[in-house]
């Protein structure tokens, strides 16, 4: 038996049409579905105060379950800090229930501290956890890894028989040209036999005549395949470093600045939440079974 979850995408817009686009989705899916977003479905504490309210009421009202982040604390988000602010990732339950299980290892410079005045603020703190989550639909269970969009860069830390689970989701906003790389990286973890199924998207932007859009949407899931290679860490740690480029802080202070790394192909990591600068992640996990 294989977990259903529905992969969606949104644009990448202001808060009140973003909300209002997944609001759509959500009411054209069906009862008992679980709906996967990207991750910040509101980046501002402002929205994500709104869109928290409103994603339960949905999530309840519609009878489904929905996952995406906001910019929150974590209510019962494993060795958090109550007092700060995450790119946390929340489970809205069609029983009533929400979930914190994980919040964003690796958020950017931007996201961390407000360094253009013309782009929103999110102030958010990193975390320093990985979590193995237990996901439950229709009375059976599965072991799940939430990676949030560049949290894909921590894969290698970390042994096989510490990740192999059975599910690893990625809801991501990977800038143009991200995407597909974070994609060969999920898909390899899935077709190597890491994880057994892989649920990823990524937002769009619909941008005007003659400009780049700053996101590209991919929603995909992916099966266990067969492969004459199994799992290798060394392997995955040389698909993360081609995938993956490391910034000075400060020298991208907003989203558009990060298209010169992310039309290379790359998704994008901050210096200071890098190998270089001596990241660390600990495995831990969260105790609550989360009711899909």
């Amino acid at each position: 038996m294989s977990l259903d979850i529905k992969v969606k995408t949104f644009g990448m817009a202001p808060e009140e049409d973003q909300l209002n686009e997944i609001s759509d989705k959500i009411k054209s899916s069906h009862k008992g579905d679980i709906l996967i977003f990207p991750e910040y479905a509101a980046y501002t504490l402002e929205g994500s105060q709104e869109a928290f309210a409103e994603l339960s009421k949905m999530s309840s009202d519609n009878g489904l379950s929905i996952i995406t982040t906001l910019n929150l604390p974590g209510h019962d988000l494993p060795f958090a800090d109550p007092k700060e602010n995450y790119n946390a990732l929340f489970i809205f339950s069609r029983n009533g229930e929400v979930y914190c299980p994980q919040a964003k290892i690796t958020p950017q410079s931007f996201e961390m501290r407000h360094l253009d005045e013309s782009f929103p603020k999110m102030n958010v703190a990193p975390y320093s956890h990985l979590n193995q989550v237990t996901l439950r639909q229709n009375g059976k269970n599965f072991s799940a890894f939430f990676f949030i969009c560049s949290d894909l860069y921590v894969l290698p830390l970390f042994g096989f028989n510490e990740l192999k689970s059975e599910i690893i989701c990625c809801p991501a906003n990977f800038g143009n040209g991200a995407e597909s790389a974070a994609g060969r990286v999920i898909e390899y973890s899935v077709q190597s036999g890491l994880f057994k199924q892989g649920f990823y998207c990524n937002t769009y932007q619909n941008a005007k005549q003659d400009l780049i859009p700053l996101t590209v949407g991919f929603e995909s899931a992916y099966e266990t395949g067969t492969t004459d290679k199994p799992y290798d860490k060394e392997e995955m740690k040389q698909r993360v470093r081609k995938a993956s480029a490391v910034y000075p802080d400060d020298e991208y202070c907003n989203f558009k600045s990060m298209l010169k790394l992310t039309r290379q192909g790359t998704f994008t990591v901050p210096k200071s939440r890098s190998l270089e600068n001596g990241l660390e992640v600990h495995l831990g996990r969260y105790e609550t079974v989360v009711e899909l």
